[in-house]
């Protein structure tokens, strides 16, 4: 049998970026977690993601992402299908580009970018229920055609991803600009993402079938809170507690009537 080839670190990169797509960085899940944006002039925040080709069971193709301030009108090409756009706080202006309040811009030039998704991964959801999450979407030009996107997610690395308790947001048809539409999930809605040992993924994901151009979208302020699942044996104590403290009533009664 010939000596197994053992790859050095640097051609080990190489490899695992050849895969395309398929491995997406994780963050830990904790009791509450919040993400303005506002640092993607230098990188996306840990655990996002940009895509193209999306797929019902799939993220597709790692888009590169362009870290250049872009202004809300500023027309499409490939570099930009994904871009740093002015944050949901600022007034709209259709050449606007500055400000430090800053949000994930996506505007489509082609099938593959059309089919494109956003994601944010948590490595597992283990002992915890999520209690709330909220995201805000808006438009930040006044051109294109309306679009739908919905939230859906995905538990583990394969599988079709789903309709989360059936959330979507429409462009407004009238093509206002900076339209906030703020979306709040509560923890009967997300109970799906609870005490999960395997990655979760959310997906802003669009709809459109057809391949003509959609509005812009932006996605501003997510945000999550989620509480930790007590332990049987917390369970234990709590009932040992509970049984001893009736006890104890129950015999002060005893003594008193005696």
């Amino acid at each position: 049998m010939p000596p197994l080839k053992i790859l050095r670190p640097g051609l080990l990169t190489l490899a695992l970026l050849a895969l395309g797509g398929a491995m997406q960085a994780q963050i830990a899940i904790s009791t509450s977690y919040s993400q303005n944006f506002d640092s993607i002039g230098t990188t996306l925040p840990a655990g996002w993601g940009v895509w193209t080709n999306s797929t019902a069971t799939g993220n597709g193709t790692t888009f590169s992402w362009n870290t250049a301030v872009t202004a809300n009108n500023a027309g499409v090409t490939p570099a930009t299908y994904f871009r740093n756009l002015p944050g949901a706080s600022q007034a709209w202006s259709a050449g606007l580009a500055s400000g430090t309040d800053r949000a994930i811009g996506w505007r489509a030039g082609d099938a593959p970018s059309r089919d494109g998704s956003i994601t944010f991964s948590l490595s597992n959801t283990s002992g915890y229920n999520l209690t709330n999450l909220s995201f805000q979407l808006f438009t930040p030009n006044n051109t294109g055609t309306s679009g739908t996107f919905q939230l859906q997610y995905q538990i583990g690395t394969g599988g079709t991803f789903t309709q989360l308790a059936s959330v979507s947001y429409t462009n407004n048809t009238a093509q206002n600009p900076l339209t906030l539409t703020t979306i709040t999930l509560t923890g009967a809605q997300l109970v799906a993402l609870n005490n999960q040992s395997s990655q979760v993924t959310l997906r802003w994901d669009n709809t459109a079938s057809s391949g003509t151009s959609w509005q812009t979208l932006a996605l501003d302020n997510f945000a999550y809170t989620a509480a930790a699942i007590p332990e049987p044996s917390t369970y234990a104590v709590i009932l040992g507690l509970v049984s001893l403290t009736g006890v104890l009533i129950r015999r002060r009664r005893l003594q008193r009537a005696a």
